[in-house]
């Protein structure tokens, strides 16, 4: 019966290892994903901004038809307002 009851602990605690192990993993991956999508959005920020910078400068300069802009600006960056 204590060989039993000893298989039975030792299989648990390997359960609770790998659980354990996987929930480390998961927090690393997660942490990382994060991170990542804040450097992208650091960039895309960047990005828009100096694509406004652009288009303040154009709008300054009178280049734009009638003060409006384009429709279609193949020079807008996608996902910049």
């Amino acid at each position: 019966m204590a060989g039993l009851h000893r298989a039975v602990l030792l299989r648990a605690a390997a359960a609770a290892l790998a659980l354990g192990a996987a929930v480390g993993a998961h927090t690393v991956v997660g942490q990382a994903l994060a991170k990542r999508g804040a450097e992208r959005a650091e960039r895309d920020a960047v990005a828009c901004a100096e694509a406004a910078r652009w288009d303040a400068a154009e709008r300054a300069a009178g280049t734009q038809r009638e003060g409006r802009s384009e429709l279609f600006d193949p020079g807008r960056l996608p996902g910049c307002r």
